[in-house]
């Protein structure tokens, strides 16, 4: 029976991969693997390094390898929307924008699509599994990953794919970009690939699997996380500094704050707060899972998504985890249900965030509510704030929305606003 099984196993399997005999595939060659607890980095203490500046670019997730979660944009102060574009299926990736404003988002239809400013489609490929999280564009060319165990590179222009690189499992996290290297997850491994296709190496972790992308501090060293409960400092060769240990799944992507502490969110209800020597600051239990990335907010805060029975997105202090504030979204019961879009946190300290009741959710900084927008569906998608203040975010319903300022209000018969109107 389990021949059968394992038969029907490689025919899925099969059927995922794409049709790659016109382009050039980079198999690893004998590029040198390193494993976790076996192949370790010499080097002393790394807290006085300094930190790297917030790239702040639209054209990776979370704006940069820090992956702070800010962006220097103002969004609307009020909401409406301008056009969508529908991608045929679920979107949970963030959206990414070349330098001339073209949108690039792949979707769980299998197809990676790029879309003009004005929301026109231009062109769609088919990478032949789901498109979970963001792409990266580099100059004319994009990389994404894919269920299809492969990281491809494609022409910005035309979408015709340029090389791929197979992984051994799933690339369900945006690549990080450091002059000409890719670091990319794929299955149990971390793979360090030239922008050429050429793979430089690779790092085993202890378990599967690394679902999100790493973060890369300014010495070069890449802070990598899995759901086999670690936290991974890896040298730029691909050898271990450190490893530390969560009680439990982590699927959501470190962030480097602006004193070199990493954060991250776990299954283990926390969110930890670890130094460069790999060594616990504090961490805050939160009474849900934490599967988004968090963001750093303009008040030496740490903004973070929690999942439910309560899901909510709170303000911790970045310097002890005590918490700040909180806001609720819509009760559930289940603790697989919760927040999964990565706060955005814009010019002004505001906060964005999409959330499992179907609503887009604008904060202050202070964690009072400025507005909220109902879209089709679930929210899972990390939203990202435009040059002309243009918010864009992916839904559960398939469409990519581009969200605008909307009209003032008007005026009350006494003269004054009413604080209702232009509030979905």
């Amino acid at each position: 029976m389990w021949i059968a099984a394992l038969g029907a196993m490689v025919l899925i399997y099969l059927s995922f991969e794409p049709d790659v005999e016109d382009v050039r595939t980079e198999d690893g060659g004998d590029a040198p693997t390193f494993v976790a607890g076996e192949d370790r980095a010499e080097g002393g203490s790394r807290l006085g390094l300094e930190v790297a500046e917030d790239e702040r670019s639209l054209a990776v997730f979370r704006g940069g390898v820090r992956h702070t979660g800010r962006t220097p944009h103002r969004g609307p102060s009020r909401a409406a929307q301008t056009w969508r574009y529908d991608a045929g299926g679920r979107i949970t990736a963030q959206p990414v924008l070349d330098d001339r404003g073209r949108i690039y988002v792949g979707s769980h239809d299998h197809r990676f699509h790029a879309v003009s400013p004005s929301g026109q489609g231009e062109w769609a490929v088919d990478l032949r599994s789901r498109i979970w999280s963001a792409a990266a564009v580099v100059g004319d060319t994009v990389f994404v990953g894919s269920d299809a165990d492969a990281l491809v590179a494609l022409d910005s222009a035309s979408g015709e794919t340029r090389w791929r690189l197979h992984t051994e499992g799933d690339v369900d996290g945006a690549p990080a970009v450091v002059g000409d290297t890719l670091y990319v997850s794929g299955g149990r491994h971390l793979y360090a690939v030239s922008t050429e296709g050429d793979l430089r190496w690779r790092f085993e972790a202890r378990g599967p699997f690394l679902l999100s992308s790493p973060a890369v501090d300014s010495d070069g060293t890449i802070y990598a996380t899995s759901i086999d409960d670690h936290l991974y400092a890896i040298a730029p060769d691909g050898r271990m500094r450190w490893e530390y240990e969560a009680d439990a799944d982590i699927s959501g992507s470190p962030t480097i704050g602006d004193d070199g502490t990493i954060y991250f969110g776990s299954d283990d209800q926390h969110v930890h707060a670890v130094d460069r020597d790999g060594a616990r600051r504090w961490r805050a239990h939160l009474d849900g899972y934490v599967r988004a990335p968090v963001a750093l907010g303009r008040h030496d805060d740490v903004i973070a998504a929690i999942y439910g029975p309560r899901p909510r997105v709170v303000s911790l202090d970045a310097a002890s985890g005590t918490e700040r504030w909180s806001f609720p979204v819509t009760l559930v019961e289940s603790p697989e249900m919760g927040i999964a879009s990565g706060p955005l946190v814009d010019g002004d300290g505001n906060v964005y965030f999409g959330a499992p009741d179907d609503y887009l959710y604008a904060l202050s900084g202070e964690g009072e509510l400025r507005w909220f927008y109902e879209l089709g569906a679930d929210i899972d998608s990390a939203p990202v704030i435009t040059e002309d203040g243009t918010l864009l975010v992916g839904c559960d319903d398939g469409f990519l929305y581009a969200i605008v300022e909307g009209e003032p209000p008007p005026e009350t018969p006494d003269g004054g606003l009413d604080p209702d109107a232009g509030v979905d």
